[in-house]
């Protein structure tokens, strides 16, 4: 009964090891791959928003749709 004991614990530590290796190790990368660009010095990252062509970009040269204004009227009178 203490051996079986002994080996489930056993299996249990090595799914808690292989679990806690994926939040350990860094990101896979594929072997040949090109290497990346390291990130700009000037934009620290995660605050660059959204990329070029992202439907959230904000163009303040673009006039708002018909849709857009009324939603903006909304969000205005509820504050």
């Amino acid at each position: 009964m203490a051996s079986l004991i002994r080996r489930f614990w056993r299996e249990v530590y090595a799914a808690l090891q292989a679990y806690g290796a994926i939040y350990v190790s860094g990101a896979w990368v594929p072997p040949g791959a090109p290497p990346q660009a390291p990130p700009r010095a000037s934009t620290p990252p995660g605050l660059a928003g959204p990329p070029t062509a992202h439907p959230e970009r904000l163009c303040p040269e673009v006039a708002l749709t018909p849709v857009e204004r009324a939603l903006n009227r909304q969000l205005k009178a509820g504050s």
